[in-house]
């Protein structure tokens, strides 16, 4: 049967259920090339035909991205939420309609206390037994902390993410890269682990979120905080998009007004990773290290300077070190 074709049992189910709601929810639906946003476009067009309080709202995705479906601002779907996942997808949609979480009063506390985004990635299936309890239990986490960002990911629709991940039993639910749970998730030790994590340890994922939600400033907080440029920050520096270049400069800035020393310590990441990057991004290297004006800095500009770059590269270059000289 096709993924996104739903049973007779569906539809009266999504109609019993739109029933029960008292106001509209808006749901998107992010489309791209990948040939598999035809099924979710099916999926989304009857359920919009059957529920009248829901309203589909369209978004062009990358083009070369995965589509899904978007429930607020931190839940997607990359998958059509059918057979065992329809009940636990149409529970979240109840959540954005007022309903409550259903998450314990102790559990809610500690998620209250969640103050650093946090990037959770579900695996499931459909012939998962387990799998709907889980994803029952997770999905109103980004409801409670709009800090937390889940995606859900079916593994058999979208194997690519699975094996990309290292997934090899599903339900798989992975925080920030580093932690790891499989089978059914206490959801007190998830919370806990969310509360007490080392921000030095943020994934690239999470900083990258900050600094778009405009957060470059609480960003540059949290590093001058602990005296460290956290290793995954580097990574939205050399970023290929450049609004997060942009974010992450003024996070830079930011520290190389208040702590020189601090802002020292990016030179030499940076500086191995500039031959390999593309001439716009070495251009905002290069006035990173105009910021900087440490002496490896001014050695780096000179290198660049007399070295076989191109002329807008070497014209970056002479503007730091004119900066570093003007201060």
């Amino acid at each position: 049967m096709d993924r996104g074709t739903m049973t007779s049992q569906e539809q009266e189910r999504i109609i019993r259920w739109n029933n029960e709601l008292s106001d509209d929810i808006q749901i998107g639906l992010i489309v791209t090339k990948d040939e598999r946003s035809g099924q979710l476009s099916e999926f989304c067009e009857k359920l919009g035909e059957l529920a009248s309080r829901v309203r589909i709202v369209n978004e062009e995705g990358e083009e070369n991205g995965i589509p899904a479906i978007k429930v607020g601002d931190g839940l997607l779907y990359h998958g059509v939420p059918l057979g065992t996942e329809l009940e636990p997808f149409l529970h979240t949609l109840s959540l954005m309609n007022g309903k409550g979480s259903g998450i314990p009063e102790p559990v809610q506390r500690q998620l209250e206390r969640i103050d650093l985004p946090a990037i959770l990635r579900l695996y499931v299936s459909q012939q998962c037994p387990v799998c709907p309890t889980v994803v029952r239990q997770v999905t109103p986490l980004p409801v409670v902390n709009e800090l937390i960002q889940l995606t859900l990911i079916d593994c058999i629709m979208f194997p690519e993410m699975a094996q990309s991940g290292g997934i090899q039993s599903v339900p798989t639910m992975v925080l920030e890269d580093r932690f790891r749970w499989t089978g059914p998730v206490q959801l007190e030790e998830l919370v806990d682990v969310m509360v007490n994590r080392d921000p030095t340890a943020l994934s690239a994922s999470s900083l990258e979120r900050m600094v778009e939600e405009g957060s470059a400033i609480e960003l540059a907080e949290m590093m001058l905080k602990k005296e460290q440029i956290f290793p995954s920050f580097f990574d939205l520096l050399i970023h290929e998009k450049w609004p997060v270049r942009m974010g992450a400069i003024v996070t830079m800035e930011e520290i190389a007004d208040r702590n020189t020393g601090l802002a020292t310590q990016a030179v030499d990441p940076l500086w191995d990773r500039f031959d390999q990057a593309e001439d716009p991004i070495k251009d905002d290297i290069l006035y990173i290290f105009g910021k900087v004006g440490s002496n490896g800095a001014v050695t780096k500009l000179k290198i660049v300077l007399n070295g076989e770059y191109s002329s807008e590269v070497k014209e970056a270059a002479r503007e730091a070190l004119e900066t570093i000289e003007g201060d």
